[in-house]
């Protein structure tokens, strides 16, 4: 048996080799802290170079206070700094950098030369090569700091073999820039590869930085982001969002800061997320970026080498403000879409999806003869019925809610269907072009979350389901029980459903597979139950509508204050008379 190993100390440059992994991964860790310490020393201009992605040079130059002579010999040494002298320091803390490892870990791996002049004193420089200090020289800028980092890992060749190409690297580096640039707009950031300038971003506000910063980015429209801020108890919340009109597929720019440092927290995007959920598609994300303000005593950052997560103290809290700040917010900015005067095809105009699979294709529409697309429709007996369940029996269209952005001083016009998929009005000299399932949706939606009476089953639904949704019932049965659905845990794995809301009685087995299909977050769920009862009963497609019942929809529609539909979708378009004048040429 071999002999069992006996426990030691480990040689110092061992131990300054295993502390530098943990800070610097790679070219962009290193600049992520150089701009920290030129931050905190009060720097309104940095400029940043990178060779070779990073691997041969790196060059960060600030206009800083700068570091003394006699401090500079301390940099490059573990636990360092100026940032922190009590432990009650380590919980109030205001700066960016505070553990003083930063410049070890980077000494420890590559060789830094720092020259730097203290608040208009001579300048003057030192070299510590992978973790051999040299001696302090005079020389160096007139003002604030240079620090050179060259050839990172080239002592680690382990640690080089994880690196990307150098362009990848460089395109990190760029975006570590950009990730501390707007956090502080009010600096000056300069960015080149080599010689090449990449980036420059002049100080500004923080709206405009953020622009400018994502002025590439064909996704991001000045026009459609808007500025939003709130504050409530020990924080603040200020965020550049897009509208709804515009998303991505992704939740990359979803970034959230939190005293000005970008951190990787999950329960706050989910916050953006779900404040979106009910204007967006699913698939859908904005960007948004978004800057919270905590009291230093509810927050931890030494929790991660690099300061990606933090603990907070009252998340939940802020979790619940970002949703209410956000939704706000949208509905203030909600507007039915309304074409260009020009009719040309414009990206920031979007139709709404429908939430359905159309009953025949294209092909089969383009066959259709053209009058019956443009026509009173004769009743249809299915379609009146459930005409009749969205109106609630009212037949006078002046029986509906017309509480409006805006008076109507006289009823819409009902025109007719088009395509046996749009109903076609006219009001005010405008034309309006509304997607009748999604219009016919949004209604059901609102009046389903209304309940209603609360209706007993003659015979109870009995349903068997999947361990997890099986645990997911115990724990929030008494959920299902507050929007009027009382279940019964019958035997393991099997459930009885009892009573159900009366307006909800003719889709009760939609109900169920609802039910047995939910495992997950309590916070959206009502709005999934909703939508999916409200797009089961609406009209679909291909269905006819009569006259009256057209009619009563397009007044409904048009006394909304936000016309979109349960999936976030806009569903009425607005062509103006004067726009109509124009394309045929009555107006020049």
């Amino acid at each position: 048996m071999a002999e069992p190993k006996r426990i030691h100390i480990l040689e110092p440059l061992i131990a300054q080799r295993i502390a530098a992994g943990e800070v610097i991964e790679r070219p962009a860790s290193v600049i992520r802290e150089l701009l920290d310490n030129s931050i905190d020393a009060g720097a309104d201009e940095i400029i940043v170079q990178v060779i070779e992605g990073g691997l041969n040079r790196i060059t960060v130059i600030d206009n800083g206070s700068g570091i003394s002579r006699e401090d500079l010999p301390l940099c490059c040494t573990s636990h360092a700094t100026s940032k922190v002298a009590t432990l009650e320091d380590l919980y109030r803390l205001d700066t960016l950098g505070f553990r003083g490892e930063a410049l070890y870990s980077m000494a420890a791996s590559a060789k830094v030369t720092i020259s730097s002049s203290f608040e208009g004193t001579a300048p003057y420089s030192i070299v510590v090569d992978n973790g051999t200090i040299g001696t302090v020289v005079p020389g160096g800028p007139s003002k604030g700091t240079r620090i050179d980092v060259e050839h990172l890992f080239s002592t680690i060749p382990a640690r080089r073999l994880f690196l990307k190409r150098p362009s990848t690297e460089m395109t990190m580096c760029k975006n570590t820039v950009i990730e501390k640039a707007l956090a502080f707009p009010r600096i000056a950031f300069t960015f080149y590869d080599g010689d090449n300038l990449k980036l420059t971003l002049c100080a500004t506000e923080r709206k405009q930085r953020i622009l400018d910063a994502l002025a590439n980015d064909k996704n991001v429209i000045p026009a459609e982001t808007q500025e939003i801020q709130d504050q409530a108890g020990r924080f603040s919340l200020y965020a550049v969002t897009s509208s709804p009109a515009y998303y991505r597929t992704d939740r990359s720019h979803i970034k959230i800061y939190v005293n000005n440092r970008l951190i990787d927290e999950y329960a706050l995007v989910q916050a953006v997320v779900h404040a979106y959920s009910e204007m967006l598609p699913g698939g859908a994300f904005p960007y948004c970026y978004l800057f919270i303000t905590v009291d230093p005593e509810l927050v931890d950052f030494n929790i991660h080498p690099a300061k990606r997560e933090a603990k907070i103290r009252n998340k939940a809290e802020i979790h619940h403000q970002i949703v209410v700040m956000i939704r706000q917010q949208i509905k203030r900015g909600i507007q039915r879409i309304r074409l260009p005067d020009h009719f040309e095809h414009s990206g920031q105009y979007n139709l709404g999806e429908s939430s359905y699979t159309p009953p025949y294709t294209n092909n089969q529409r383009r066959d259709s003869n053209t009058h019956d697309r443009l026509s009173e429709k004769p009743i249809d007996p299915a379609w009146f019925a459930k005409a009749r369940e969205v109106l609630k029996s009212k037949t006078s269209p002046n029986d509906f809610d017309t509480s409006s952005r805006q008076d109507i001083e006289s009823q819409p016009t009902y025109l007719g269907q088009l395509f046996d998929l749009f109903l076609l009005a006219e009001h005010d000299h405008r034309l309006y072009i509304i997607d009748q399932h999604a219009a016919h949706e949004r209604i059901l939606y609102d009046e389903i979350k209304l309940h209603g009476d609360i209706q007993p089953l003659m015979i109870p639904i009995r349903f068997e389901v999947e361990r997890d949704v099986d645990n997911f019932l115990q724990q929030n049965a008494r959920w299902y029980a507050d929007y009027g659905m009382h279940l019964k845990r019958t035997a393991d794995l099997e459930w009885e459903l009892d009573s159900i809301p009366a307006i909800w009685k003719p889709i009760e087995r939609d109900v169920v597979r609802f039910i047995g299909s939910q495992t997950g977050n309590l916070d959206d769920l009502d709005r999934q139950l909703y939508s999916v009862i409200a797009c089961h009963r609406a009209i679909k497609d291909g269905d006819k509508v009569d006259r009256l019942a057209g009619q009563a929809l397009v007044n409904r529609v048009l006394a909304m204050e936000h016309p979109v539909c349960p999936h976030g979708r806009t569903f009425v378009v607005e062509i103006s008379e004067e726009s109509l004048r124009k394309a045929v040429g009555r107006i020049i």
